[in-house]
């Protein structure tokens, strides 16, 4: 399986794109090498094959998160990085996931 961070808003450039510096701000501070890249929802599933971890800013249709579930792909919630509400446990899910 691919070794990549996505997340995905409906541009994948505003949203996405301050959710991931978030997810990689904090990576760098705990000392997690693991690549994380904002991406538009549009492509979302022809990008999930080379991801192990989703973060999405708005639920994902049924398709994606059943292709998700069918690729191993983990999925989490990526508006507590933007509210701070719930970061704390979604981003220890994120860890767990970087260990597999």
């Amino acid at each position: 399986m691919a070794r990549k961070l996505i997340v995905a808003c409906g541009s994948g450039v505003a949203t996405s794109t301050t959710v991931a510096e978030k997810i990689k701000s904090k990576f760098d501070e705990d000392g997690i090498d693991y690549p994380v890249e904002a991406v538009d929802y549009k492509s979302i599933l022809q990008e999930l094959p080379s991801a192990s971890i989703y973060v999405y800013i708005a639920k994902p249709d049924d398709e994606v998160l059943e292709e998700a579930e069918k690729l191993g792909v983990s999925v989490y919630a990526g508006v507590p990085f933007l509210t701070g509400m719930g970061v704390d446990t979604i981003y220890e899910g994120i860890i767990n996931d970087t260990r597999k």
